[in-house]
């Protein structure tokens, strides 16, 4: 597969939110909801958690390390440090996601952080 293309599949609903360009819920990362189609993962609200959750693009179960650090940078830089990543699916076992915990301390500098990108 090249790596401009992208394993989405239909009827998966973490795949939906790239294929129809809507997340239905707070979009924290890509900025804009424009960018989300060419975004190699976003950072939106869990419809069942109402946290943070980060989803891969590809409808993939893990992900490389260079992914990973990319990832875990783009939650540190909007979250603070202190966050954790909860990659243990409850519901959707087939797509790569991360549900983001710990940030209630981090969560007022999040408005912050977000600004000086």
């Amino acid at each position: 597969m090249s790596k401009d293309k992208k394993l989405l599949v239909r009827g998966c609903p973490l795949c939906d939110i790239f294929l129809d360009n809507n997340p239905k819920t707070k979009l924290y990362w890509p900025e804009k909801i424009e960018d989300i189609k060419d975004s190699e993962f976003i950072i939106v609200d869990c419809l069942t958690c109402k946290i943070p959750m980060v989803v891969y693009q590809d409808h993939v179960t893990t992900v490389t390390k260079e992914a990973w650090g990319r990832v875990l940078y783009r939650t540190r830089k909007m979250f603070g440090g202190g966050i954790s990543l909860r990659c243990k699916p409850r519901k959707i076992f087939d797509h790569y996601h991360c549900h983001v915990t710990n940030i209630e301390k981090n969560y007022a500098s999040t408005k912050r952080r977000r600004e000086s990108f």
